[in-house]
């Protein structure tokens, strides 16, 4: 015998079941317990059901704030070996390319 508070399951649909959304009524878990006084926060606040799905979106826009953060660094090492070997070329050269970059 059910509880009174049981609610039956909605018919599943075969022919779109392998392309089943985030909010497909089939992840709606309503419990078969007695004690179930009130639906779980992720079911009944919708706040809470919106957070669980920009979750995915928030872990990769902290992937791709680390990996900007790596390719920054790179880049200013990158540059400072240029700048420095740009700087000894200049040094290396004496002032004979130091009159020809000027113009004097």
């Amino acid at each position: 015998k059910a509880p009174t508070t049981a609610v039956p399951p909605l018919p599943i649909q075969c022919d779109n079941l392998f392309k089943l959304d985030v909010d497909n009524m089939i992840w709606q878990d309503v419990r078969l317990e007695y004690e179930l006084l009130e639906a779980p926060m992720w079911l009944a606040d919708d706040q809470v059901h919106r957070g669980i799905c920009s979750m995915p979106k928030l872990d990769c826009f902290e992937e791709e704030e680390r990996r900007l953060m790596r390719e920054h660094c790179i880049l200013q090492e990158w540059f400072m070996a240029e700048w420095l070997a740009m700087e000894w070329s200049l040094v290396d050269a004496g002032e004979r390319l130091y009159y020809y970059l000027h113009g004097c």
